[in-house]
């Protein structure tokens, strides 16, 4: 490297030091004493509940193959370069040689996999250079299209001089070495794999993931069926000789990890733990973030001298790298004799919940074994006795209302069985008319009794539950097959957005012809979790999908006093003039997204502000801010600022209007004002199985009290007899009826009087 560009680097590299960006932060969390909390394998739902397997034969003869004394000869030709930090000038050099190691070996299909990339450390241009993956892949026979990656990042680093003193023994000289040992002994052994498998070496990790991001990236728009990725780094240092290794596994993608523990602790006597944490750290996180199952493999104890001159073969501990290379051949080579199932989903309908799952061509593999549950991650019945050849299966047997959680395992022609998928989970839906009241909320948080009160308010006479969700109280789909019609709302900024398994949930309910009102800040972020305006929408996005949104903006301090409608049937919606959002601008809000809708919605609202449409104050005036989607298939209201924030009446209105006329749900009937001295009291109220009704009459008389649903039903009558004069008390048991709302109606000579009674679980 030219002096010039090598003192700029040196640059960089101090102001790197000074203002610490995303990498220095991962260096950080790689040194020793950083505080982690892991969980062993052995007591994870998935050791404790899996199908019980044997050893491979043919496989314990791969392991049996795997040699430290090639290891330690590979780990010192690696130190033997002084630095192979990916803007050195000889790191071509490097990929070349790492290239000629797998021809040795007999492989015939190897290449640099070259690209052109700027390197830079904080966001600080350094230089762009051409980089070198190195790709070897060996075919498989019956399955040639699904592929197993296995590797790891071969360039170094070094704080004090990436050029000349670099070693990179173990951070990645170890992974580098043991993806090359893997192919060693699978040529040496003429191992013939069902799907393909890839040894890959990436380059530029160090740098931000460049390698792997690359190839990431590439096998997505190529649509590469990738069905597992096994990432190695640092995976030697033990100076305790420990039994012991780490893994770590992506969210929604727990099941490759569990698989690679369970391999690995049979054909080893090593024991696995979950929960480095170092998941954005590491290759596999590329195409983890490409949506490919993926997981990484680390030492126990993460070493102290990685990034200086002291990584070195002396401070490796090679017969523990042995063993853990071993055990992640086994993982690897067992997925071609019962390869793990893959992208299983439920969906949830009216009549059954529907699985579905991606196939497998593999030759060895006679069918699927389907197995459910009452109780998340564990006590799994198989539901079909023998093996379902098909990638679809109709659950007929499920009860309305009622969660169920599914695996899945392949069945190979021995009759014997994969670890377990992810679990999923899927319900029948069976729908009353009550309306379900979502609230968004961040945390632990739960809805403030001055919010519940202004929503009881408006809502007034339609049966409604109402259900916080937050980090730990999440909606699911037992919740959301109950209710026809959802009011899912915002009343602030800060709330959690939807995960993945609350779209899949939300999804099934729009499916089975649920009617879906949102109302408050934010949706795009709540929906997409974006926050960045404009927005074009994609069209794989729910938001796009249940709302008809075409586009969403945003200007944060226009002011918003009123909602104008402008399609026939909808009133006005006015801030409240005693609320607001800042004590300078009384009865106006803001922070409210606008939309473009597509051509099958129909705008219903405008935002009005008190402001010139030139201000920033003004700026988004007339712009739609409620759209309605009346399709046959599902109906949806979209408005992006809170009822809270309106006129008690005016929401009162609207919210009524929706529901008899847009969703066609019925709204209960009025409560009887109540007659002096005549009186009825209901406690507690809400009830979880009993409560007490106390009444006094003022004359002597005959009495019925009932038991009705919101739409005026008679579910129970508790009292039909004469009564004296005076106070009457009765303990009442409801917890009989689903969690909902109710009536309790009293009626005499002198009148009616009606209570609601919320039943809750």
């Amino acid at each position: 490297m030219k002096t010039k560009s090598r003192l700029l680097f040196l640059l960089c590299f101090a102001l790197f030091i000074i203002n610490p960006g995303l990498l220095y932060s991962q260096i950080l969390d790689e040194q020793p004493g950083h505080a982690v909390s892991r969980t062993r394998f052995s007591e994870t739902p998935f050791a404790l509940s899996q199908p019980a397997k044997v050893n491979n034969p043919l496989i314990t003869s791969l392991v049996a193959e795997v040699n430290a004394d090639t290891l330690h000869k590979t780990l010192r030709q690696l130190q033997n370069w002084g630095s192979r930090c990916a803007l050195n000038e000889n790191h071509k050099d490097v990929a070349i040689w790492l290239m000629n190691k797998f021809l040795s070996y007999g492989y015939t299909d190897v290449k640099l996999d070259s690209f052109y990339t700027a390197l830079n450390i904080s966001n600080t241009y350094m230089d762009t250079s051409w980089q070198y993956n190195i790709v070897c892949t060996l075919h498989g026979s019956s399955a040639p299209d699904e592929i197993y990656v296995i590797g790891g990042h071969y360039d170094s680093f070094n704080f004090n001089d990436p050029y000349n003193d670099a070693p990179g023994v173990d951070d990645n000289g170890t992974g580098t070495a043991a993806t090359l040992e893997m192919a060693r002994v699978m040529a040496k052994m003429n191992f013939h794999p069902e799907t393909t498998i890839q040894f890959m070496l990436f380059a530029a990790e160090e740098f931000g993931l460049l390698g792997s991001q690359y190839i990431a990236q590439k096998a997505l728009l190529e649509e590469k069926d990738i069905r597992c990725m096994y990432a190695m780094d640092m995976i030697s240092y033990n100076p305790d000789n420990l039994n012991e290794m780490v893994i770590d596994d992506y969210p929604n993608y727990e099941w490759a990890g569990h698989v690679a523990a369970e391999a690995i602790e049979r054909y080893t006597d090593l024991s696995v733990s979950f929960g480095i944490n170092l998941r954005e750290g590491t290759d596999s996180y590329s195409f983890w973030y490409e949506g490919f199952p993926s997981l990484s493999c680390w030492e126990v104890s993460l070493c102290p001298y990685i990034h200086s001159p002291a990584d070195t073969l002396g401070n490796c501990n090679v017969p523990y790298l042995t063993k853990i290379t071993s055990g992640i051949l086994a993982a690897l080579t067992e997925q071609q004799f019962f390869p793990s199932p893959c992208n299983l989903t439920a969906h949830s309908t009216k009549a059954d919940v529907t699985l579905r799952w991606k196939p497998t061509n593999n030759s060895h593999i006679i069918g699927y074994n389907i197995y459910r549950s009452d109780t998340t991650g564990s006590q799994y019945q198989k539901i079909f006795p023998t093996p379902v050849s098909d990638s679809i299966y109709h659950d007929l047997t499920v009860e309305p209302n009622k969660q169920y959680y599914y695996v899945l395992t392949t069945v190979n022609d021995s009759l014997q069985e994969s670890g377990f998928s992810q679990e999923v989970t899927g319900v029948r839906y069976n729908f009353s008319d009550t309306l379900l009241v979502l609230a968004n909320l961040k945390g632990s948080e739960t809805t403030p009794d001055s919010i519940f009160a202004f929503y009881q308010a408006a809502l007034n006479t339609i049966p409604f539950v109402w259900y916080d969700i937050n980090a730990t109280h999440k909606v699911n789909p037992v919740i959301l097959s109950r209710y026809h019609s959802i009011l899912w709302m915002s009343n602030t900024s800060y709330f959690e957005a939807m995960d993945n398994q609350a779209k899949q949930d939300v999804s099934d309910f729009i499916a089975n012809g649920g009617n879906l009102l949102f109302a408050g800040f934010n949706p795009a972020r709540f929906w997409m979790n974006s926050n960045v305006y404009p927005l074009k929408i994609p069209e794989t996005e729910l938001f796009h999908q249940f709302f008809k949104v075409d586009s969403v903006n945003r200007a944060y301090l226009c002011m918003m006093f009123r909602a104008n409608a402008v399609f026939p049937g909808y009133d006005t919606l006015n801030v409240d003039t005693l609320k607001y959002m800042d004590l300078h601008y009384p009865g106006q809000i803001f922070n409210v997204e606008v939309f473009s809708p597509l051509p099958e919605a129909n705008v219903i609202y405008r935002l009005d502000s008190k402001y010139n449409s030139n201000s920033n104050l003004g700026k988004m005036k007339n712009k739609p801010v409620g759209i309605e989607y009346m399709g046959d298939d599902f109906k949806s209201i979209l408005l992006s600022f809170p009822l809270y924030y309106m006129d008690t009446s005016d929401a009162r209105e609207f919210l009524h209007y929706v529901m008899t006329e847009k969703f066609n749900r019925p709204v209960g009937i009025e409560p009887t004002p109540l007659p002096e001295p005549f009186d009825l009291h209901i406690y507690p109220n809400p009830v979880t199985d009993a409560c007490n009704v106390n009444f006094t009459l003022i004359k002597p008389g005959r009495v019925k009290l009932t038991l009705l649903s919101m739409q005026g039903q008679l579910l129970n009558t508790l009292i039909d007899s004469n009564l004296e004069q005076g106070s009457h008390w009765l303990h009442f048991k409801i917890g009989t009826q689903a969690p909902g709302l109710y009536q309790i109606m009293l009626q005499s000579n002198e009148g009616r009087v009606v209570r609601k009674i919320i039943k809750i679980r």
